[in-house]
């Protein structure tokens, strides 16, 4: 059992009840103190371990049993070079020693329909969310479960950026689309645990309410740039905007919510099998 007060002091920075003596199990903790890892030994993963990971993606919950979601490992060395030049300075996504694409995918169950015998009339945006939704829980599963066996792991959402280029590559049919990569290997540095904006940001009580928004978010920054402050190489737009004199969350993600990104993307769906209607 793990002392919960001091995960959440790693968690949050500081934690304001002085009555926590709960002891939590070792899973919940594993989840509480994660950390991505970027840097990966050159270790294979065994088989069984890998088989361990694709049964626990499929055991996510999944909308009406209806599995709208696909995995596809990347294990070609032509192919995953090809991936990491196309991710430019997140190449190292492909050093791991497994890279997944978890997917999207409303295509089998379109082909189960029309072979027994009905007309599929599902292809809209409620459709769209659920394959996605259905995809990113069975990431979320399989991370749970790879972090359990000692594994590190970094979800890459840039192939989003290189949708047309991947589908090409990996031979993807209408229907079918990468929600993100996943970069799964043994560590070969220490996680960081980046801390979390203010529960009280993210927990809502009966209704919603956004009136301590700015003030909670300078707690966050001061806590954030404490421990982990943005580098100029590391902050969004200093092209636009030059550097940040302070490498704070907030000047960090509002530089790059104001610039309009992946720009192409309904267009690129709707031309690949979802109609989004």
């Amino acid at each position: 059992m793990h002392d919960l007060k001091k995960l959440l002091i790693e968690r949050y920075g500081k934690f304001s009840s002085k009555n926590i003596k709960q002891k939590i199990p070792k899973n919940v903790s594993q989840i509480i103190s994660r950390g991505s890892i970027r840097k990966f030994t050159k270790k294979k993963v065994s088989d069984e371990i890998l088989e361990s990971l694709i049964a626990t993606a499929q055991s996510a919950p999944t909308k009406s049993n209806l599995q709208q979601y696909s995995i596809l490992i990347v294990s070609d060395k032509k192919n995953k070079k090809k991936i990491a030049e196309l991710l430019k300075e997140t190449r190292w996504a492909l050093e791991a020693p497994i890279f997944f694409l978890f997917l999207a995918d409303i295509r089998r169950n379109q082909l189960i329909t029309e072979y027994k015998g009905y007309e599929y009339k599902n292809n809209n945006m409620d459709h769209f969310m659920n394959a996605v939704i259905d995809s990113a829980l069975s990431m979320q599963s399989l991370i749970i479960a790879a972090e359990s066996w000692g594994l590190g792991i970094c979800p890459i959402s840039m192939v989003r950026n290189h949708l047309e280029e991947i589908k090409l590559i990996c031979e993807l049919p209408k229907g079918v689309f990468p929600i993100a990569g996943l970069s799964v290997g043994w560590p070969d540095e220490k996680k960081r645990v980046s801390p979390r904006l203010s529960k009280n940001l993210i927990f809502h009580k009966n209704k919603y309410s956004d009136e301590k928004i700015i003030e909670e978010l300078k707690n966050y920054d001061e806590l954030f740039f404490k421990k982990n402050p943005i580098p100029v190489s590391k902050q969004r737009h200093v092209d636009k905007y030059g550097p940040a004199e302070k490498g704070t969350w907030s000047e960090n993600i509002s530089r790059q919510l104001s610039i309009p990104e992946r720009t192409n993307f309904s267009n690129w769906l709707k031309n690949n099998g979802f109609d989004l209607k």
